[in-house]
């Protein structure tokens, strides 16, 4: 826990040297002022602390690392015809060849590792950087909080899917649609449930709107509620997954406190379809963001009776971060301050609540 706790305190310690999270500078006679430095330091020190932990550190980590000896031991041929007879953890051979290329070049088992934790924070930072130009403390503790960043340590493979999908959801928005969809097709070569980010496109073409989002909500909401009876029938396509998800096999967690965070995840939602103004074309990313956290949700209460589904919300949840960010703009004044000093300590207190179990608890790789 002492490990978590120095990260936060550095964050915290960061953003007030920083002036806030910002960096003034001066080019020629003109003055101005740089948050991505901050942004950019406090996502170096996420990782380093993803990349150097011990293998004890996150429930699945042991077998990633089994499994990357072993995978070396395959020939190339053998890996790319299925010699391995499904032996080696996964079906998507993308992580298997990831795996073999590391291991021909004798690449140390904790290197892979950070480079796997690599791809996931940097496409992370690449979608925060990008998005956010101001409230960056409450977009570095929302990525710890409800980010998906505990979450990776244990499924690597997952992890850099959802970096891969965040890369080219930013390529997207710049009107790199080939970008997009390779970067996604990768990812589904790290796990197949990347193909479920292809709503993106879908997301671009709804018009954004008061009335949209309160359709969305609702057609949201039912899909929770119902969507555990039909996703049998969806996975019949994923036979692999069909047999892994739904039976048994993941323990099906109480929702407990997590409902606040999806009740507060609704309330900005339905307050940003009331405060913002739908015709400037620029929220229109806002109104995506809010799909996506609306999918988070939604899959989440599948998950409370169907299990394993609710680690496909792990590709929405980088989400989160851009709505908690964005929320902030719906206040002025000292309403603001005591709103962001708010979600920043809600976000700390929730890290520290999910760090303290067992599979979190910190050793570094040398310990």
């Amino acid at each position: 826990m002492s490990a978590y706790i120095i990260l936060i305190v550095y964050i915290l310690l960061l953003w007030c040297v920083t002036k806030k999270g910002t960096v003034l500078y001066t080019v020629g006679n003109v003055k101005s002022e740089e948050s991505n430095f901050f942004v950019a330091m406090s996502f170096l020190a996420v990782f380093l602390l993803s990349a150097l932990r011990n293998k004890t550190v996150g429930v699945d980590t042991v077998s990633y690392i089994k499994y990357y000896e072993a995978v070396q031991e395959l020939s190339w041929g053998g890996l790319i015809k299925g010699e391995w007879n499904h032996h080696f953890f996964t079906t998507e051979k993308g992580f298997m060849i990831l795996e073999k290329i590391c291991g021909d070049l004798m690449v140390p088992t904790q290197l892979f590792i950070a480079l796997c934790a690599g791809i996931f924070v940097y496409g992370i930072y690449k979608l925060v950087s990008t998005y956010i130009e101001s409230n960056v403390i409450v977009s570095v503790f929302s990525f710890l909080a409800v980010g998906s960043y505990l979450l990776s340590i244990n499924v690597l493979r997952q992890g850099i899917g959802v970096g891969l999908c965040c890369i080219a959801w930013v390529e997207l928005k710049k009107g790199n649609w080939k970008r997009f969809v390779i970067g996604v097709l990768l990812a589904c070569t790290f796990h197949v449930s990347c193909c479920v980010f292809f709503l993106a496109v879908i997301f671009e073409k709804i018009p954004a709107g008061r009335k949209s989002i309160i359709i969305s909500t609702i057609v949201m909401m039912v899909v929770g509620v119902v969507g555990a009876a039909f996703l049998p029938i969806i996975l019949r396509w994923f036979p692999i997954y069909a047999v892994r998800y739904g039976n048994g096999r993941w323990k099906i967690n109480e929702a407990n406190g997590i409902v606040i965070v999806w009740v507060i995840v609704l309330a900005i939602i339905l307050l940003s379809a009331f405060r913002l103004d739908w015709s400037k074309k620029e929220h229109h990313i806002d109104f995506e963001v809010m799909l996506f956290s609306l999918c988070y949700v939604s899959i989440n209460i599948i998950g409370l009776s169907f299990d394993g589904a609710q680690r496909l919300s792990m590709l929405f949840q980088p989400f989160l971060i851009l709505l908690f960010s964005k929320s902030c703009g719906l206040w002025s004044g000292a309403t603001k301050s005591i709103y962001t000093t708010g979600v920043v300590a809600g976000m700390i207190v929730l890290f520290l609540k999910a760090a303290s179990t067992a599979q979190y608890a910190y050793l570094p790789f040398w310990a």
